[in-house]
This record gives C-alpha cells, structure tokens and sequence, in this order.
C-alpha cells in the first residue's frame, strides 16, 4: 500500500472516529423526575363573557416555580366556569428560569380543569424551549386547589422531561 493510501486510510478513520464522537455527544439525556410547586402571582381577567350558561373568560398570569423548574412563567388563555362549580382551561404559558440548574426558555401548553371544590388537575405539555434549555421535552402534571379565585391555583407539579442535544 502506497503512503498516500495509508494517509487516506487514516484520515477517513479519524473522520469516522470524530464523527461517531460527535454523535454521542448530541444525543438526548435520559429521563429525569421533575417536581416543585407553583404560586399563582397575580391573574387579569381581559373579557368575560357568557355562553349556554357558562362564563368564559380571556386571562393572563403569572405563576412562580420552584424546584426543577426554578422562575417564572407568564400565561394567557380561556378559562371556562360552568353553572355546577367545575371550570375548565386552556392556556400558552412561558417560563423563564433555570430547569435543573439550565437556564432558558420553555414554552407549555397546559391543559386542565377544576372540581366544584377548587381542586385543580393540569397537564403541561413542553412545546418548544429555547437558550441553554433548546431540545428539552417533557410532561408535568399539576395538582392545585384555588384559595383566591381572583389570582389562581398554588400546588405542585410532577413529570419527566428530556434535555435535548443542545441543553
């Protein structure tokens, strides 16, 4: 074999060898529990009106996190009162802060409904993050009671997220 075929040889290994480093290093992270809690801070109601009997209103909020998810989100959506006491909601929310010590962005959408009785059951889908936090995916599940319907839910929140290959 020829010089230039062993240097060939060898620079065809080195690229195979980097490129097989590389792709190691961009996979995904395993799955890791998520948990903390979560305080509505303040809510506006931005219209509200009245359809069949329930109450529909347009809202905005912020909500503060601790634990994995350590910041602050802000949130806009429809939350629907329905005449027997039990609601149901729809929102966009945007937390700001640090998950597991990573900061960025993260964008939810979260999904629930309340009992008669105020307590609360949602579901946050994570739709896209960005900065450090680009890649992350996951779930919680969120377990709440309403103690000022005039600001929100306080409780916890629980699920396994992903940090992708840029986090």
């Amino acid at each position: 074999m020829s010089t230039t075929a062993r240097i060939r040889l060898l620079l065809v290994a080195v690229v195979v060898l980097l490129a097989a480093v590389t792709a190691s290093g961009a996979a995904a992270s395993p799955p890791i529990s998520a948990s903390g809690t979560l305080t509505y801070q303040s809510a506006t109601f931005n219209s509200i009106r009245s359809a069949g009997g329930n109450t529909i209103i347009d809202l905005s909020a912020t909500v503060a996190y601790t634990g994995t998810f350590s910041g602050t989100s802000t949130l806009h959506g429809t939350l629907i009162l329905h005449p027997n006491g039990t609601a149901n909601f729809h929102d966009v929310e945007t937390f700001t802060g640090t998950v597991n010590g990573v900061p960025g962005t993260v964008t939810f959408n979260l999904n629930g409904s309340s009992d008669a009785a105020n307590v609360v059951s949602a579901t946050d889908v994570i739709l896209g993050a960005s900065g450090d936090l680009a890649g992350l995916h996951g779930v919680l599940t969120e377990a709440a009671v309403v103690l000022n319907p005039a600001v929100g839910p306080v409780g916890t929140y629980s699920g396994q997220i992903e940090l992708g290959a840029n986090s």
